[in-house]
C-alpha cells in the first residue's frame, strides 16, 4: 500500500501544482489583460483531451495483454510523456501555443493516470475501500501542500518550479510501476474493444446517480481551484490587505490551511465509512461542507473571510474526495471492464474542468459577473450534488 500511495502522490503532484498555480500565473504572462479568458480556454480544451485520454486508455489496459502486465506498460510510458510535456508548457509564449501545450500534457497525464487509478478497483475488496481509500485521500492534500508550499511560496524562478515538479512526478511513480505493482492475472482471452459497448455502465442506476453527483460537486471544486488566485487579487484585493506577500503565496498558504483540515476529516471519514457503511452519507455531508465553504468566500470576500472560507472547503473536500472514490469503486457494475468504467466515471471529473471555465467565460467575461459571485454557483453546484447521491441505493 506505500508504494502505491507514494505512486498516487506523485500523479496528483503531476497535474495539482501545473493547473492551479502555474497555469494561472502562465496565463497572466501571456497576456495579463484577458488572463481569465486564456486560463478558461487553456483549461477548457485541456480537459477536453483528458476524458477522451483517460477512456480510451482504461479501455486499452483492459484489453492489453503483455509480460509486462496490463497496467504497467502504460503507467511508464505515460510517466514520460507527462514528464516531457512540462517543456511544451514552460516554453509556450502565446495563447494558442499554451493551449496546445496543455491539451499534450493532458494526454500524456492521462496515459499513466488511467492504468494507475485502476490498480485500486482490480485490487481492493469492497470491505475494506474505505480504509485504503483514507490512505490513498492523502495524494490529492499532499499534492496541494506541495503546489501551495514548495511552488507557490519556496520557489520562485519559473524554470525551477517546473523541473521540481517533473522530477518529483518521476520519483515517486516509477519505483511503483517498475517494482511495486503485482498484478493479478487477467482472463486469457484478450477482450474485444467494442465502441458500442463503451458507455454500457450509465445503464446502471447507481452508476448514473453517483456520476451525477460527482460531476456537479466536482465542477464546485473545479472553480475553486481555477479562480482562486484571481479572487484574492480582485475581489479580496490581498496586495493592500497583506502587501508583503505575493497573492500566489496568500493563495499557497490558504491551501495549506484547507488541506491540513481536509487530510484530517478526509482519513477519519474513510475509515469510518467502512464501519457505518453508508457512503453516500459521507459523501453528502462532504459536499455540503464544501458548499458553506463555497458560499462564506462569495458572500465574505473581504480578509478573513477567504481563510475562513478555505478552511471550511478543506473540511468538506476532504471528506468528500476519500468517500467518494470509495463510492465509486464499490458501484462499478462489472469487474472484468474496471479500467473502461472507471474511464467513464472520470468523465464526471473531466465534464466539471471543461464546465467550469466555460462558465467562468459566461458569467465573467460575457456577463460582467464578479468572482465572488461564481463562488456563489460553485456553492449551489455542491450542494446540488450533495443530495443528489442520497438517492442511491442503501447498501452503498
Amino acid at each position: 500500500m506505500g508504494g502505491y500511495t507514494l505512486a498516487q502522490i506523485g500523479a496528483f503532484i503531476g497535474f495539482v501544482p501545473l493547473l492551479n498555480v502555474l497555469l494561472p500565473i502562465k496565463a497572466a504572462q501571456i497576456d495579463s489583460e484577458i488572463a481569465s479568458l486564456v486560463l478558461s480556454q487553456a483549461a477548457m480544451w485541456g480537459a477536453a483531451a483528458a476524458g477522451l485520454s483517460h477512456l480510451i486508455t482504461g479501455l486499452l489496459s483492459d484489453s492489453t495483454r503483455s509480460r509486462w502486465g496490463r497496467r504497467r506498460p502504460w503507467i511508464l510510458v505515460g510517466g514520460v510523456l507527462t514528464t516531457l510535456s512540462y517543456v511544451g508548457v514552460y516554453w509556450a509564449d502565446t495563447p494558442g501555443r499554451l493551449i496546445a501545450a496543455i491539451v499534450a500534457f493532458q494526454v500524456a497525464f492521462n496515459v499513466m493516470f488511467a492504468p494507475l487509478v485502476t490498480v485500486y478497483a482490480d485490487r481492493v475488496p469492497d470491505r475494506q475501500k474505505g480504509v485504503v481509500s483514507a490512505f490513498l485521500g492523502v495524494a490529492y492534500p499532499i499534492a496541494n501542500l506541495f503546489a501551495a508550499l514548495v511552488i507557490a511560496v519556496a520557489l520562485s524562478g519559473a524554470a525551477e518550479r517546473y523541473w521540481v515538479v517533473g522530477l518529483t512526478v518521476a520519483v515517486l511513480t516509477a519505483p511503483f510501476a517498475i517494482f511495486g505493482l503485482r498484478e493479478t492475472a487477467a482472463p486469457a482471452p484478450r477482450p474485444p474493444i467494442r465502441l458500442s459497448r463503451s458507455f454500457s455502465a450509465l445503464a446502471d442506476r447507481d452508476f448514473r446517480i453517483v456520476f451525477g453527483s460527482r460531476v456537479l460537486v466536482q465542477t464546485a471544486m473545479a472553480l475553486n481551484n481555477l479562480y482562486l488566485l484571481f479572487y484574492l487579487q480582485q475581489d479580496a484585493d490581498v496586495a493592500s490587505r497583506l502587501p508583503s506577500m505575493r497573492p500566489e503565496a496568500v493563495m499557497g498558504l490558504l491551501i495549506a490551511g484547507a488541506t491540513a483540515t481536509g487530510l484530517t476529516c478526509g482519513f477519519i471519514g474513510g475509515v469510518w465509512s467502512d464501519r457505518v457503511g453508508n457512503r453516500r452519507l459521507f459523501v453528502a455531508v462532504g459536499a455540503v461542507g464544501l458548499a458553506v465553504g463555497a458560499a462564506v468566500m462569495a458572500i465574505t470576500p473581504a480578509w478573513p473571510g477567504p481563510l475562513v472560507g478555505q478552511l471550511i472547503y478543506g473540511l468538506g473536500s476532504g471528506l468528500f474526495a476519500t468517500t467518494d472514490n470509495a463510492l465509486v469503486a464499490q458501484a462499478l457494475p462489472k469487474r472484468e471492464n474496471i479500467g473502461r468504467d472507471l474511464g467513464i466515471m472520470n468523465i464526471a471529473i473531466t465534464v466539471p474542468q471543461i464546465l467550469a471555465p466555460a462558465l467562468g467565460i459566461l458569467l465573467i467575461t460575457t456577463l460582467d459577473w464578479s468572482l465572488s459571485a461564481l463562488f456563489g454557483v460553485a456553492a449551489v453546484s455542491a450542494l446540488a450534488g450533495g443530495l443528489v447521491v442520497l438517492a442511491a441505493r442503501r447498501s452503498l
